[in-house]
This record gives structure tokens, C-alpha cells and sequence, in this order.
């Protein structure tokens, strides 16, 4: 059965390839531990559907510590080799990227979900209700909509010009 121990651990260097270096906060018996390297860090989800967050050096995260060896998992994909001689290695590990948050940082809960920073999206994002959006939008794409798009007023289906010309003139503004 596994045995999985958590430490916390800063953020020293990112590597390529969601590799982390860290140093471990953890001091048992008051001798620091030695750096670790080539962490690799978790992703929340499965390889097509995940949320990913943006790690930066000095971040404090929890370090995953596990009994038994994944070394073999990780770089090769291989599902039998869980159970060789590096069982109980520091070394042998994960971190997942959440933050664990201090008194004094302040940090209150939201009244409602959010997130928080600078975010940029990939893909389908399929959001369902009423959506509030503060600021400029810029699009590189089509926007389509199923209903209609009033701006200033003015709806985009049902609005009508003034001025209105027979022939290939070109009526006035919107009203």
C-alpha cells in the first residue's frame, strides 16, 4: 500500500517539460534537505481535460512524497514498474500546483467562483448562463450569436435606418 508523506517545498527553478527543482521547507531533526530535482508537477484533470496553472520560482507548494518508485511511469509510460530499489527516495514525488495560503497574505473566500489573474484559455469554452464581462473584448475571429446583439440600444436584428435611398445609395445610421 502506498504511503504518501506531503512537505512543502519552494520553487527554485522551472525546467522544461513540467519540471520543477525545489527546496524542500521541511528540516528534520534540524538538517536541511538537499534540493530536489526534476520534480514533476500535476496537472488537475486528465491529459485532455485539465485546468493548468502558471508556477513561478518562489512559489510554496505541497510536495507529494510516495513509497514507491514512479520514475519508470513517468518517463516511459510504463504501468508495471512501480516497486524498484529507489522505494523511499526523496526524489520520488510530485506537486500538485495549489497554494496553500498564511494569515498574512489576507486571503478571504470569494462570494462566489472565480479566477483570479491573468488567464488565457485555449480551446472550446462552453459557458452556460449569464456572463458579465468588464472591459475591452478583441477578437481575432468570428463571434456568432443565436440570439440577437444590442449595443448602445441599437439591435443588431431588428433595428432599422434612417435616410433610407432606393437603388445602390447607402442608407444612413442605424436608429
Amino acid at each position: 500500500m502506498e504511503d504518501i508523506r506531503i512537505i512543502l517545498v519552494k520553487i527554485q527553478k522551472i525546467r522544461k517539460g513540467r519540471f520543477v527543482d525545489a527546496v524542500p521547507l521541511f528540516t528534520p531533526n534540524g538538517v536541511p534537505l538537499p534540493v530536489f530535482r526534476n520534480i514533476p508537477v500535476g496537472l488537475f484533470g486528465n491529459k485532455t481535460n485539465h485546468i493548468d496553472w502558471n508556477i513561478e520560482e518562489g512559489d510554496i507548494m505541497p510536495y507529494f512524497i510516495l513509497t514507491f518508485d514512479i520514475s519508470s511511469y513517468i518517463s516511459q509510460a510504463s504501468q508495471k514498474n512501480m516497486d524498484t530499489n529507489r522505494r523511499n527516495n526523496l526524489n520520488n514525488g510530485f506537486i500538485l500546483p495549489f497554494t496553500i495560503p498564511n494569515l498574512l497574505e489576507s486571503l478571504m473566500f470569494p462570494k462566489d467562483i472565480r479566477i483570479i489573474g491573468n488567464r488565457l484559455e485555449k480551446g472550446n469554452i462552453n459557458l452556460t448562463g449569464n456572463t458579465v464581462q468588464t472591459g475591452t473584448i478583441t477578437s481575432s475571429g468570428i463571434i456568432t450569436s443565436k440570439e440577437d446583439v444590442i449595443a448602445q440600444q441599437i439591435s443588431l436584428t431588428k433595428h432599422k435606418h434612417k435616410n433610407i435611398k432606393k437603388g445602390q445609395d447607402e442608407s444612413g445610421e442605424p436608429i
